[in-house]
């Protein structure tokens, strides 16, 4: 049996993008390091990702799905102690709309 395509509509700054996944079962980390080098149909990058914010503290990105009942971001952390987390664990299907937030760590 083939598998149907999984896509997740991603937002970021204002921008939707529809994004195949190819692997749903691959690690919250690997999806998202994915789509900091996926490349749109015109060549460049899907989504500009900067390494640092403005204060200059560096950046990681995380991926957040609203909670329907009190409609806020529930961020999706890649790692639960030491357990890499998949879409899965925090019911993201296909099709489903996630957001990319930046998360700026102390140097």
């Amino acid at each position: 049996m083939e598998e149907k395509d999984f896509f997740l509509n991603v937002v970021y700054k204002n921008k939707t993008v529809k994004f195949r996944v190819v692997n749903p079962d691959a690690p919250l980390s690997v999806l998202i390091n994915n789509l900091r080098h996926a490349i749109g149909n015109d060549g460049k990058l899907i989504f500009d990702f900067p390494s640092i914010d403005s204060t200059g503290a560096p950046l990681d990105y995380f991926f957040a799905k609203e909670d329907p009942e009190v409609h806020e971001l529930r961020v999706l952390r890649p790692r639960i102690g030491h357990t890499d987390q998949i879409l899965a664990d925090y019911n993201v299907n296909n099709g489903d709309t996630v957001s990319l937030i930046p998360d700026p760590f102390p140097g």
